[in-house]
């Protein structure tokens, strides 16, 4: 679809690559398995972008990251974080992560849940480039619930984590990419929810299934997205549109909203 100088694509979720073992079901919009060049394969911001199952009491022992902005969203169960620097914390379902790597961090990721219990681990995490590298390294956390809670009752979308380009103020994790942004809308059935495009605008459907229509862009164009879907938008104009979500059932719909991409900072460099 093309209306002026907007252009969005449907990703349907049976395009994801996919990297399963007894352990891990991963759904990956980027590949990420495997020998890549992130930055070539991002679209956006945006380097990797997983929807990962995870066994009981299985998960990721402890690996390195560097020079890269991660952040993780519960979206069902608990998530076991330990770290290099001592940290050994429970994020269940409705928190959120944010790790800047930057010169090095060691950590793993488990489901909390023991192998008696029948709770699995459902977790959406992320990777975008920092705009410096080899920075000290830090993270932090944030419990969602009552924004869920406000969301499901009104429909609006809050925001999770966001750089320095947008308002920091209104985001509980900070990310080294200033440009990006990601915002969270949990929608309750038959009920309506916008949200404001950017340069790029990466709109992933976690859960539930939508119908989108972008408006503002000279012709009115809609989607209907199911669980897995991804709507990929770029505003190369002035016309600033927004995206207009209307469930068809209960709902979790995943914004990232990004005023440059991956590509063009590597090559201002």
């Amino acid at each position: 679809m093309s209306t002026n100088a907007v252009s969005a694509t449907l990703i349907p979720a049976s395009d994801r690559q996919r990297w399963k073992d007894s352990a891990v079901d991963s759904r990956q919009s980027f590949p990420s398995t495997g020998n890549f060049d992130l930055i070539d394969n991002s679209w956006g911001l945006l380097m990797i972008h997983n929807d990962d199952i995870v066994s009981l009491g299985e998960g990721f022992d402890m690996h390195q990251h560097d020079n890269a902005e991660i952040v993780t969203w519960v979206l069902d169960g608990a998530l076991r974080h330990r770290d290099s620097g001592g940290k050994d914390i429970i994020l269940p379902s409705g928190h959120a992560q944010a790790i800047s790597a930057g010169r090095g961090v060691s950590h793993s990721e488990v489901n909390a849940a023991g192998y008696t219990s029948r709770s699995r681990l459902h977790v959406i995490q992320m990777w975008l480039p920092p705009d410096e590298e080899n920075t000290d390294p830090h993270h932090g956390e944030a419990d969602f619930s009552a924004s869920i809670e406000h969301s499901k009752a009104t429909g609006e979308f809050f925001t999770v984590a966001a750089g320095s380009e947008h308002d920091e103020a209104s985001a509980p994790l900070h990310i080294g990419s200033a440009g990006a942004r990601l915002d969270i809308s949990y929608l309750s059935t038959q009920a309506t929810s916008q949200l404001n495009l950017s340069r790029y605008s990466h709109i992933f459907l976690a859960s539930g299934s939508v119908t989108a229509t972008i408006e503002g862009a000279g012709n009115d164009d809609a989607w209907e997205l199911h669980e897995g879907d991804v709507l990929r938008i770029e505003d190369t104009g002035s016309s600033q549109p927004a995206v207009t979500f209307v469930s068809i059932d209960d709902a979790v719909i995943m914004g990232w909203r990004m005023n440059y991409s991956a590509k063009e900072r590597r090559t201002q460099r």
